[in-house]
């Protein structure tokens, strides 16, 4: 059987990765570069909505979004929190909101994760990946594979036998890219799973393809105990793969999903709070001591330190 390995290994350089978790002064100048490359391909989809009326207003958004940055490094326990942007909050477009916006869940559901292991410390998380045959209209393909994966949580729930019987808790993103070969719209999903014993990757498959009608490929795989977060990447990154598709995909994509629920939660992992805010949380620190750094940003130069 085919995995779609492949793809979640070739992932984009500027991914979610452990932003907002490492927090020291060390990590930041890596944080500023990926916030920096995110930046850029922000203004090229810019460039392309410049030309287009109906998307003026946004455009002008995308454009001054990540203009600056402020950060606070509280020096005393090295812990760098940014304080102050002016962010968009369109992470199907922005790059910069994305990165954001996915380390908020990030955080959010591994902290979740900690206290669940805690209570019932057999239960262990899968990355779980389904996919529907690539076709030409997004909408189309989105709508077969949100509807698809629906009735697979649904089989449980009703109680009838279900590979996902097993699964205590649930939270699944939707991303979607051009095929690599087909070039067609190729929308999949990710899903972290909790249970005590994985689920079976033919079993799975099976059932998958008894829903869709068209799609077997399925992937399942243990995540690391010791590096959990590596896994939760995986469903708290881009939407929407920037830096593998021109500024057109990225419009279409944002035009066709606006709106529509992209991250969903199911069980043990229902109920998890993410702040609205793309901020970083300083509680806590609020009376150690800090030096504050503004960075500003000047197209094809980067972030660079303002004295």
């Amino acid at each position: 059987m085919r995995s779609p390995s492949n793809d979640q290994e070739k992932e984009n350089p500027e991914q979610v990765e452990l932003d907002g978790v490492l927090e020291g002064i060390g990590a930041l100048p890596n944080r500023i570069g990926r916030y920096s490359k995110a930046k850029s391909k922000a203004l090229d989809v810019v460039d392309y909505m410049e030309s287009m009326p109906a998307h003026q207003v946004i455009a002008q958004r995308l454009k001054t979004c990540g203009d600056y940055l402020v950060f606070r490094h509280y020096f005393t326990v090295d812990r760098v929190k940014l304080h102050g942007a002016s962010l968009c909050m369109k992470h199907l477009l922005c790059p910069l909101c994305a990165i954001r916006r996915g380390a908020k869940y990030l955080k959010a559901y591994l902290v979740k994760f900690q206290v669940l292991q805690e209570q019932n410390p057999n239960l262990k998380a899968y990355l779980v990946t389904l996919t529907v045959k690539d076709g030409p209209e997004l909408a189309e393909r989105f709508k077969h594979l949100h509807k698809s994966q629906r009735e697979l949580w649904m089989r449980k729930l009703r109680g009838r036998g279900s590979v996902l019987d097993g699964v205590a808790g649930a939270v699944w993103s939707y991303e979607v890219k051009r095929g690599s070969g087909s070039g067609s719209w190729h929308p999949h999903l990710h899903m972290i799973a909790l249970a005590e014993s994985q689920p079976d990757q033919q079993q799975l498959a099976r059932e998958w393809q008894n829903i869709t009608g068209d799609s077997f490929i399925v992937d399942v795989r243990p995540i690391s105990q010791d590096d959990p977060a590596s896994g939760f990447i995986e469903v708290f990154k881009y939407a929407v793969k920037f830096s593998e598709q021109d500024p057109a995909d990225t419009v279409h994509a944002w035009v066709t999903l606006a709106g529509k629920r992209l991250i969903g939660s199911a069980g043990m992992f229902r109920g998890v709070e993410v702040p609205e805010s793309l901020l970083d949380d300083s509680e806590g620190l609020e009376d150690l001591p800090y030096i504050t750094m503004f960075y500003r940003y000047l197209r094809g130069l980067g972030y660079s330190l303002s004295a």
